[in-house]
């Protein structure tokens, strides 16, 4: 007898929706920064334990609406509420704020028709009252199905999550191959991958404004898969930086992407980059479609 359960993560940004989802799948899916709004899509983490799957719907943290992409990601939030058998709210216990919970929920609750969680994460950074008093607080705010305390950095208490999650999956056939861990192509990993390591790099000196897109992927006679892929600033001065002095910049990032994309996708990658600028491409409905984000 199979199970099936699709679980949606919402919370605000920077909550560890992300963090948590690469800890249960036990793979990484998807990418982490402390950025906010590092997740733009809905990313799919897979894990199948003996009859049971679990497919975890990566959504963006709740932010206000400025430009065209943050539309598109209020959508994917918005979109993801359909079809979810469960769905776990993340609150950040180091970073709390009660009003934009209370307020996100309320926005939830007429869409919610499925059990819904509370996960406090990032436990490991605050003390035991603070804990206590948070789980008084949001319990007024909405019928949690549970509420886990964890620290999904550190893998306290996730098995716990994982677990309760695979008891509340219904009986239903497998969406996915058992060897699968995420619905992203190997494309849109090298995507994501070149921008994490970019949001890493350059935290402080270039805003959410970096874009990625791959042109070519191809595989090569000599057993290497050639990548040649673009990315997308808003600025000159953004490009002058990642650039860097003669070209060091881009070269580290290079350098990194590849490493990490090696272990990724388990082959030898070249990888060549380009940075260019697209000024305001977040307002716009052409360069957003572009890049990826629209709706299916």
């Amino acid at each position: 007898m199979q199970k099936f359960a699709a679980i949606g993560l919402f919370g605000r940004a920077n909550a560890g929706k992300s963090t948590l989802i690469n800890a249960v799948v036990g793979e990484r899916v998807s990418i982490v920064s402390k950025k906010p709004q590092t997740t733009r899509k809905r990313i799919l983490g897979i894990m199948t334990e003996k009859e049971t799957q679990l497919v975890f719907c990566d959504t963006p943290g709740l932010h206000q609406i400025k430009n065209k992409l943050d539309a598109f990601m209020h959508a994917e939030i918005m979109a993801t509420l359909k079809g979810l058998q469960a769905g776990l709210y993340l609150v950040d216990l180091a970073d709390l704020r009660p009003e934009e919970d209370q307020n996100y929920l309320g926005q939830m609750r007429s869409e919610t028709q499925f059990p819904l969680v509370l996960v406090f994460n990032k436990a490991d950074l605050v003390e035991e009252q603070v804990v206590k008093k948070a789980e008084q607080t949001y319990a007024e705010f909405f019928p949690f199905a549970r509420t886990f305390v964890i620290s999904a950095r550190k893998q306290k208490a996730v098995a716990d999550v994982r677990d309760f999650l695979m008891k509340l999956a219904p009986e239903g056939p497998h969406a996915y191959d058992a060897d699968y861990y995420t619905s992203l192509s190997e494309r849109e990993i090298v995507e994501e991958t070149i921008r994490e390591v970019a949001l890493e790099s350059y935290f402080q000196e270039v805003p959410h404004s970096i874009a990625v897109q791959v042109e070519q992927f191809k595989e090569r006679g000599n057993g290497k898969t050639f990548v040649e892929a673009n990315i997308f600033v808003e600025r000159d001065s953004h490009k002058r930086i990642i650039v860097g002095k003669s070209g060091a910049g881009i070269k580290n990032l290079g350098k990194e992407s590849r490493q990490r994309l090696n272990r990724l996708l388990g082959r030898d990658i070249f990888l060549q980059l380009w940075v260019k600028v697209r000024e305001n491409w977040r307002r716009s409905d052409e360069w957003i479609q572009r890049l990826g984000y629209r709706q299916e």
